[in-house]
């Protein structure tokens, strides 16, 4: 089953979210989909594994914080392995 927790609220309820800054500055957003927490509004990239949630992105993100794995499937994101290998 895929995880579906909000690793800064503990929230479970999530929402599509659209977020035009990060398609562009983050290639795997503009190549993937993002859902936000409704408790705190955090965003995260959903797996294309399983839909679970694959990594947290924030504007001030570094590549240290990015999950290089999807923790429910271990689906591993080529897009997310291009971004990590060249920050």
């Amino acid at each position: 089953m895929a995880d579906k927790t909000c690793d800064v609220c503990g929230g479970t309820s999530f929402q599509l979210a659209h977020d035009e800054w990060m398609k562009r500055t983050f290639r795997f957003v503009e190549n993937g989909q993002l859902t936000m927490c409704q408790g705190c509004g955090a965003k995260y990239l959903v797996c294309k594994g399983c839909g679970g949630l694959y990594t947290r992105v924030h504007p001030g993100l570094e590549s240290w914080e990015v999950n290089t794995e999807c923790k429910s499937c271990n689906y591993k994101d080529p897009d997310v392995d291009f971004y990590i290998s060249t920050t």
